[in-house]
């Protein structure tokens, strides 16, 4: 049983925790260690995000193209000192958000052997 959850954990923050590591990086030229203290993980993971050994899963951004903007952003934001309560908020709110697609839902149930007509997240028909 695939709670949706857990693609968020296992797929969607990765994704926008390397992106928004790249856009650091790339466009405001912070230093692996000021990305890191800017986002509260260790430069190791910032240098794994730098030469994309892990975190960006390209399905993840082909699905939801909203992904890209949203790190943008938040990447100007932190560059000019967002808090890292507020960065928490943010990702938060942009990952509830995306949950409460039909989109998310389709990819959820794609994953596993989940009943088509399944309404565990939505009684009702969810957002397009």
């Amino acid at each position: 049983m695939l709670q949706p959850q857990e693609l968020v954990v296992a797929k969607l923050l990765p994704t926008i925790r390397a992106r928004l590591a790249l856009e650091l990086l790339q466009t405001y030229k912070m230093k692996q260690v000021d990305v890191a203290h800017a986002m509260a993980i260790t430069q190791a993971a910032v240098s794994h995000y730098n030469t994309q050994s892990r975190g960006v899963d390209q399905e993840m951004l082909r699905l939801f193209p909203e992904i890209k903007p949203f790190v943008h952003g938040l990447a100007e934001r932190i560059a000019h000192g967002m808090t890292l309560s507020d960065q928490i908020a943010s990702v938060n709110e942009f990952c509830s958000g995306l949950m409460l697609t039909a989109r998310f839902c389709e990819y959820h149930k794609s994953l596993g052997d989940i009943d088509p007509h399944c309404t565990a997240c939505f009684p009702s028909p969810p957002r397009p």
